[in-house]
């Protein structure tokens, strides 16, 4: 199984990865524009998926009209597989916190942390399900998705932690943390499945 340092290795071991890496947080902070770096890494996790291409592609490499529609099918799947538990949590807590009178405090956020923890593992599950034959359709088979989601839920728990950290750690500069984040759970999570998750 491979390790997490060494996927991170292999990532940031190619040149020019930094200005590449520059380009997608910057698109990440602005609406619309945001799809493209979207479109990005699923380009980039196909390439991975298909060729073993480790380093991020040139941007001026990309088709802007495949880009934009990556991107729109990403987001999609961001929002159905990573919205939901985190507003199914979020409604949770506010009900948790209105039972209890508000007695419990911080506690009654414990329902929006697991569904902050959980949606990782679901958006990253319907990525690899859709790319695997290239249909969006797949994608949806809610069932398939789960299954896909628990068998690579145990290698991921710790990278899915560390991407939550850097996210509330840097959120003024949310943009860059969650390109990089997602760019490494990405690459992560399709080293687990190109090595049979053995």
């Amino acid at each position: 199984m491979p390790s997490l340092e060494a996927v991170c290795g292999k990532l940031f071991s190619h040149s020019g990865w930094v200005s590449k890496v520059a380009w997608g947080g910057a698109f990440s902070f602005i609406p619309i524009l945001n799809l493209f770096s979207l479109g990005y890494l699923l380009e980039y996790t196909i390439r991975l998926k298909q060729e073993k291409q480790w380093n991020l592609p040139e941007w001026r490499e990309m088709e802007p009209a495949s880009l934009f529609s990556g991107g729109f099918q990403m987001s999609l799947l961001l929002l159905a597989y990573s919205g939901s538990p985190i507003l199914l949590g979020w409604v949770l807590s506010i009900v948790l916190d209105f039972l209890t009178f508000g007695f419990l405090g911080i506690v009654s956020l414990s329902p929006l942390a697991v569904g902050a923890f959980v949606a990782p593992f679901l958006f990253l599950g319907s990525v690899h399900v859709f790319i695997r034959d290239g249909l969006f359709s797949d994608a949806w088979k809610i069932s398939i998705v789960f299954k896909i989601s628990q068998t690579m839920a145990p290698k991921l728990i710790l990278p899915v932690i560390a991407f939550w950290g850097i996210l509330l750690l840097a959120l003024p500069l949310y943009g860059f943390s969650f390109f990089i984040g997602t760019w490494i759970l990405l690459a992560y999570s399709s080293a687990l499945d190109l090595a049979k998750l053995k």
